[in-house]
């Protein structure tokens, strides 16, 4: 067979040979001439006609129009004659360069945006199996930026289920061939799982990749989200523990790549959040001014709307309102931009928490009112919302509308398991009633200093809301 092999080969002129090495080291089950094109720096119709004369030979299959494979002998051989690690970067460009256009397209209307999801369905498959070659070949700037890019189109785009099974698949191969990249893949995973509201099958995942040791950057990422996760269970000593484990081997890196400034920004991120909440705002404001310096390497990918608005809540917490709120109306105008409706109106009850403290309290209202026109019933920041409404309508004298607000907030906590907002509830139910009727304030305030002791927390606040696809 090899013998068979070798002779149709070397009967090939220069440019079939490098088309067919190509298709060889194209790590997906097929490919299009676009890609091969690229990684031989050929034009698209060299390159098309090479395929053909390589079908010809019975060199390449073309099992549908415009897209080629190889049977698994043929192409260990290819593999075995040529060894050029650029063909690899040229084809992770390629893909990286198209899935950033195509992601482009699906935000407009008409013949374009239908084109860009017909290719995305049928490369799907390519995006991973590029991701895990990335992963896998040392290419780690390349395997972030595709796994999030991809991943982020895939799971606004497509089929709920898409993401999940598609990532599936993939650390299923990964482990099958034990050529890397599962650490990346089972992160990726978690993420999807996180954004479908499948926290604890997230919190597995990221456990178990916390154990994966391929790469440096991709542990430390690991660690960081698993802080997240802590964070999000109130988990505090753990979310700053993993932090911490997360910048230090990042540390360890002379050099960083996306996915490390992302991971760092993380650790910087959930350590200032949790001397927050702590009530520890000067540390935590030192924290977070670096979490937001380090967002500007990052660029478009950048989670610089948590930071703003981490950042603001330190502010105001310090009485800084100004600055404040020029960074929550910068975080407004990004999540508004992309979509994202729980992080819109988190933003504006954090305008209005910034209002009225520096006195607004009527403004306040209004930005209370907007997010409450946003929000489900039985949600976190519906709960939220309540309980700055309430602080807001004490604060113009309308005591019983703040009272029932608040009760309103602490029984969607209590009902859906919120603990930070419960004891945020009984601590302003405490301030409300403490001169009306002490028994039952003495009772909310009680409640408040139990449920800040198991958070280990002096004075309960909200969390901060998150979307896991940008964490």
């Amino acid at each position: 067979m090899a013998l068979a092999f070798r002779m149709s080969h070397e009967h090939l002129p220069p440019v079939d040979q490098q088309v067919f090495y190509a298709l060889a080291r194209h790590p997906g089950a097929d490919a299009d001439t676009a890609v091969l094109a690229a990684m031989t720096d050929l034009p698209f119709g060299a390159a098309d006609d090479a395929l053909q004369r390589l079908v010809d030979v019975h060199l390449a299959e073309e099992p549908v129009p415009g897209r080629y494979r190889q049977h698994d002998l043929l192409r260990q051989y290819a593999r075995g004659l040529s060894d050029d690690p650029r063909m690899t970067e040229k084809m992770l460009d390629h893909y990286l360069t198209a899935v950033t256009e195509a992601a482009e397209h699906l935000e407009q209307d008409g013949p374009s945006a239908e084109a860009a999801r017909a290719w995305l369905m049928a490369e799907r498959g390519n995006l991973l199996a590029a991701t895990r070659c990335a992963a896998a070949e040392g290419h780690s700037n390349y395997a972030w930026q595709l796994a999030i890019s991809f991943w982020h189109v895939l799971s606004h785009h497509l089929a709920d289920d898409d993401p999940i099974e598609l990532l599936e698949h993939g650390l299923a191969a990964a482990r099958e061939t034990a050529e890397g990249g599962e650490g990346l893949l089972s992160t990726l995973l978690a993420l999807a799982h996180w954004s479908a509201g499948h926290t604890s099958r997230a919190f597995d995942l990221l456990t178990a990749s916390a154990k994966q040791r391929e790469n440096t950057e991709t542990h430390a990422h690991t660690l960081a989200l698993l802080g997240l996760m802590h964070l999000q269970r109130g988990e505090h000593t753990q979310a700053a523990r993993h932090a911490q484990a997360a910048f230090d081997e990042l540390a360890e890196l002379a050099r960083l790549s996306p996915l490390g400034v992302d991971a760092k920004i993380i650790t910087f991120w959930t350590r200032g959040v949790v001397r927050d909440l702590k009530g520890e705002h000067e540390s935590a404001l030192a924290y977070l001014r670096t979490a937001y310096t380090s967002c500007e390497e990052l660029g478009q990918l950048s989670p610089n709307d948590h930071v703003l608005t981490a950042l603001a809540r330190c502010l105001v917490a310090l009485g800084a309102t100004d600055e404040a709120l020029v960074h929550l109306n910068q975080a407004l105008d990004l999540r508004q931009r992309i979509g994202d409706q729980e992080g819109e109106a988190e933003t504006l009850i954090l305008i209005g928490t910034a209002q009225l403290v520096s006195g607004n309290a009527a403004d306040a209202l209004g930005s209370l009112h907007a997010a409450m026109a946003i929000l489900s019933e039985g949600t976190r920041l519906m709960a939220r919302t309540r309980i700055e409404l309430g602080r807001t309508l004490a604060a113009l004298g309308r005591t019983a509308e703040a009272v029932r607000e608040c009760d309103l907030g602490l029984t969607a906590a209590v009902h859906a398991g919120h603990l930070h907002e419960q004891a945020q509830a009984h601590h302003q139910l405490a301030e409300l009633l403490a001169d009306a009727d002490m028994h039952k304030a003495g009772e909310h305030r009680s409640a408040a200093a139990e449920i800040g002791a198991r958070l280990d927390l002096e004075h309960p606040q909200s969390l901060p809301h998150l979307r896991p696809a940008g964490w």
